[in-house]
């Protein structure tokens, strides 16, 4: 029997302001006015988040 893959609010990662969670079995980001608003982010950000978001989908499969 498979798991939901939704999570609840404590499973969802805040980096500078930028949210990555899971979302009806989807990693969904949220990026951070800053980001929105100049169009672009520090490499350290993009590192952050994109190891969040492989992170997230690594949870996914093992709830499976």
């Amino acid at each position: 029997m498979k798991k939901d893959n939704t999570m609840n609010k404590k499973d969802v990662t805040d980096i500078n302001g930028t949210k990555v969670f899971v979302e009806n079995g989807e990693v969904k980001t949220v990026l951070n006015e800053e980001i929105e608003s100049k169009g672009f982010m520090t490499l350290e950000e993009s590192y952050q988040i994109g190891v969040e978001q492989i992170r997230k989908i690594y949870e996914m499969d093992d709830a499976i």
